[in-house]
């Protein structure tokens, strides 16, 4: 359902212009039919109501009932005669318009063969009926018209008005796409002799043609050939144009009772005359609207087909998987014929489950999703050769929302893989190099320092128990912290080294930190090769903790406890206060803790508790590993 309109009112400026050109149409088209009355057998400016409103909205209503009004007081009408066919006009228009804008397939701008439908059973016979219904009681009630003459009116009226908006409205929407998507004209010369042709064989048909060589060939059925050929050939516009003309002719000579429906009005008060001119505008206008929307599709599709010959490998598929048709850039890329590929799933491509060293084993896809899905896999081309590629796999869903049709699009990402790993060795490089020169520098100034203590223990032999045990304070902080390169010691347990950089830096801020470790406790070691960065990790947090409200609080928490995997860790470090916002952790010493957080085995999560910042730092394997019970 199309959502409430919430547009402002139309301007006066408007108005006036859709009732002038309601005015316009009604009094240039506006014929009696001789001897029945009020209702004639054709009604135009019906059509015309019905587009204002599609185009414009119910706000141009009271125009349209102006317009038809005026036209009806100035062709001499009486006043309440005049009243009951706008109502019935402006009720046909309203409930037309308002049903064909709840057609999902109606477009005001692409004419498809599916709307064909609609217009016979929505504004032929609903808007039509309905504004018959509103027209010949408002007569009746006002008494214009005589109980018994109410259903031949309502028929009269109903016939008019549904001829009208058959005729007009299909001529004035593709007049207005003509106008916003102007095309250069083709086939110039086809339409006029299509024109021409017809509007010859309309004069001879329903004119008054008395040559005996040329009557056994008026029959009216001949205009079926110049309409299926405009149709056919020249388009929705011409076509309709073409209608309307041979429609003012039958209706020329229907009233002067010469030609093909010479009797038909004194007959059937002119059902022959609407009935073919039914039949011939259906006929027409789903050949010109069946024709416009295939022209339209195959551009597409050549549109479509150029695009799915792009550097992309491409396949499309149907529900099942089962491909339907794949791109050259594909068969190039996988080294497939197209022979070799039609009539198969796309699970063939992938590289085989069992993991080596050009290729990692690839997961499960599943090719028939219902939602867009993008990821990385290993395929394998005819050659054997694994290669890395980006998949893009799109549903494609008809007007009832089923999946017909999957896209899938392939790149190969080969030398994106390689940079890829090619910047990971650089960031492991760096991080390296980084480690290596922080535990350079710390170890030199250890060594320093001790130097420093035994020269004092030389000159001073008397303190050389308080200097030697401060020197092995200093060379096991060296130990817990795995910045002493000539330690005997080959790992270092977590508890221990949280331990011991609380302890340190507690005693150096003066700040109390209480590290809690539970008495079920596993004990695990940290990785040689992550020790130092770990040390550092834990070195920045606590501080970072002691620093942002732990130092004027006089509380820090440190909490170890099982991770949220088996194997893993988890560090809680809550301190009073609040995390900035917004939060910025490349920020300040935090920027150390990403440059040295291991690539893998760790992750850091910051929250906020009431009252408490707490950070919780994951640990698990390969970063750290849990003592078995005949370890040291």
């Amino acid at each position: 359902m199309p959502p409430r309109s919430t547009s402002a009112p139309a301007r006066p400026l408007a108005l006036t212009a859709a009732a002038l050109l309601y005015m316009v149409v009604a009094e240039t088209t506006a014929t009696p039919l001789p001897g029945l009355g009020l209702a004639p057998l054709i009604q135009p400016a019906s059509g015309l109501a019905l587009v204002l409103l599609i185009l414009g909205g119910p706000r141009l209503a009271p125009a349209i009932f102006a317009g038809s009004l005026l036209s009806g007081l100035l062709a001499g009408d009486a006043p309440l005669a005049a009243l009951a066919e706008s109502l019935g006009i402006l009720a046909a228009a309203l409930v037309a318009s308002r049903l064909m804008l709840r057609q999902p397939s109606f477009d005001k701008d692409h004419p498809n063969f599916s709307v064909v439908r609609h217009v016979l059973l929505w504004v032929c016979g609903a808007g039509a009926g309905a504004g018959a219904l509103v027209a010949s009681a408002a007569l009746l009630l006002s008494g214009e018209i005589a109980p018994g003459d109410c259903m031949g009116y309502f028929l009269q009226w109903w016939m008019g008005c549904s001829l009208g908006s058959l005729l007009i409205a299909p001529l004035a929407m593709a007049y207005r796409r003509a106008l916003r998507f102007a095309q250069p004209l083709h086939r110039m010369d086809e339409g006029l002799l299509v024109w021409l042709l017809a509007s010859v064989g309309a004069a001879i048909i329903f004119g008054n043609t008395q040559d005996p060589l040329l009557a056994p060939l008026a029959n009216a059925y001949w205009m079926f050939l110049f309409v299926s050929w405009s149709g056919a050939r020249l388009g929705m516009l011409s076509t309709m144009g073409l209608l309307c003309m041979i429609a003012l002719q039958a209706l020329w000579g229907s009233y002067q009772r010469t030609g093909f429906f010479a009797r038909d009005i004194a007959a059937n008060h002119g059902f022959g005359y609407w009935s073919y001119m039914m039949i011939l505008t259906v006929v027409g206008l789903s050949l010109a609207a069946y024709l416009t929307e295939r022209r339209r599709q195959k551009s597409s599709l050549r549109v479509a087909a150029i695009a799915f010959e792009c550097q992309e490998g491409m396949l499309i598929t149907n529900e099942r998987s089962v491909i339907l048709q794949a791109n050259q850039s594909f068969l190039r890329l996988s080294g497939y014929a197209l022979s070799e590929v039609l009539g198969r799933t796309p699970h063939f491509l992938l590289a085989p489950s069992t993991p080596c060293a050009e290729a990692p084993a690839t997961e499960a896809t599943d090719f028939t999703p219902a939602q867009y899905l993008q990821r990385r896999e290993w395929h394998r081309r005819k050659s054997g050769e694994t290669y890395p590629v980006q998949i893009t796999l799109s549903p494609v869903r008809d007007h009832h929302a089923r999946t017909t049709h999957y896209v899938l699009a392939l790149t190969d990402i080969t030398d994106l893989h390689a940079q890829e790993e090619q910047r990971r060795k650089m960031e492991q490089i760096h991080r390296e190099a980084l480690v290596r020169e922080v535990h350079h520098r710390i170890k030199n100034n250890l060594q320093g320092v001790m130097g420093m203590l035994r020269t004092l223990d030389h000159k001073h032999p008397r303190l050389h128990g308080p200097i030697n045990q401060v020197i092995g304070q200093v060379h096991s902080i060296a130990v817990i912290h795995g910045l002493q390169g000539s330690t005997t010691a080959d790992r270092v347990r977590l508890g221990d080294l949280i331990c011991a950089v609380a302890g340190g830096i507690e005693s150096l801020w003066d700040t109390p930190i209480h590290v809690d470790t539970p008495h079920w406790w596993k004990a695990c070691h940290v990785t040689p090769a992550e020790a130092v960065p770990v040390a550092l990790v834990l070195n920045e947090l606590i501080l970072n903790a002691v620093k942002h409200g732990g130092k004027s609080q006089q509380d820090v928490r440190v909490r170890l406890h099982d991770g949220p995997q088996e194997g893993c860790v988890q560090i809680t470090i809550a301190n009073p206060g609040r995390w900035p916002e917004p939060a910025k952790p490349s920020q300040g010493g935090l920027s150390l803790v990403e440059a040295l957080m291991p690539r893998s085995g760790a992750r850091m999560t910051r929250m906020q508790t009431g009252e408490w910042a707490v950070l919780q730092l994951d640990l698990g394997p390969p970063v750290i590993h849990l003592e078995s019970a005949t370890s040291p």
